[in-house]
């Protein structure tokens, strides 16, 4: 494996900090598994709507393997490739990680996009897809979903169909209500279209019953700390919000008591799992 050590230009690569939320896909990769030398398997998942979707899984670094399987929901820009360093991370805390194309992103089939919407409900078809044929391949193992910013909508809008297929949540920009962040993007002259109605979305989220890690910025005023707090405290003892001091989708990045890209991240997921979701 190439020393993975290197990877705080990431952030360059990708230009997540900031909230976006306009689709935005990218068909090039940047890089792949091979990138870092990890293994890894590539496999084509169908959805119920017999779509291809492109997906990699990163097998866990054997002498720290923790049985457990990370499925990554990403944001709504780029497409997996712009996460393989944190995958790699990830795989090699002992972590298997699952990551996937929505449909017309990277090299999953085509599907068109118009960047005005929040989300599309057809993203929650193709992590359905996804969920299913991974808990099919590693049955015994503990299965959760990684959501960032939009990939947390998808994973609590699919939620109520996952339920009992899924283990737990890690969600980072964590979008609690989908009409609020309609009405911060309105206030900000920034109009965005919702593909569904918003009770739809928050009748799948307080559905939620299951543990649930939530990262929180000090500094997103989109996807905001409070909201984060507000559904801990809907939701109840299950969930938990870890705060850090920076912007939106930037907390894989922070390199608290230098522990390195992805050092402090991986530390919370350690511990949330040792504690509420073992």
């Amino acid at each position: 494996m190439k020393a993975i050590c290197y990877i705080s230009v990431l952030v360059l690569l990708i230009g997540f900090a900031g909230p976006g939320f306009a689709i935005t896909p990218d068909r090039e990769y940047i890089r792949t598994p091979d990138s870092v030398a990890w293994n890894y398997e590539q496999l084509s998942i169908k959805t119920k709507d017999h779509l291809e979707l492109n997906t990699w899984i990163y097998e866990a670094n054997k002498e720290r393997d923790k049985d457990t399987v990370l499925i990554l929901a990403y944001p709504d820009a780029g497409n997996m490739s712009y996460f393989v360093y944190h995958a790699a991370i990830l795989a090699n805390a002992g972590y298997t990680v699952v990551t996937f194309d929505y449909r017309g992103f990277g090299k999953s089939d085509d599907f068109e996009i118009q960047r005005g919407f929040l989300y599309y409900t057809e993203f929650t078809w193709d992590l359905e897809a996804v969920v299913v044929t991974i808990s099919e391949k590693f049955k015994g193992r503990k299965i959760g979903i990684w959501g960032m910013s939009m990939g947390t909508t998808i994973a609590s809008r699919a939620y109520p169909v996952l339920n009992g297929k899924i283990n737990f949540i890690i969600g980072e920009g964590y979008v609690t209500a989908t009409s609020a962040i309609i009405e911060r993007y309105q206030a900000l002259d920034k109009p965005l279209l919702l593909p569904e109605k918003p009770n739809k979305y928050k009748k799948a989220i307080k559905a939620i019953d299951i543990p649930l890690l939530i990262f929180s910025a000090s500094n997103d005023t989109i996807t905001t700390h409070q909201d984060a707090v507000s559904l801990c405290q809907l939701l109840g003892q299950n969930c938990q919000v870890v705060q850090f001091s920076g912007e939106h989708l930037t907390g894989f990045q922070m390199d608290y008591e230098s522990k390195g890209f992805g050092g402090w991240y991986v530390e919370q997921i350690n511990l949330f799992f040792d504690n509420a979701a073992s």
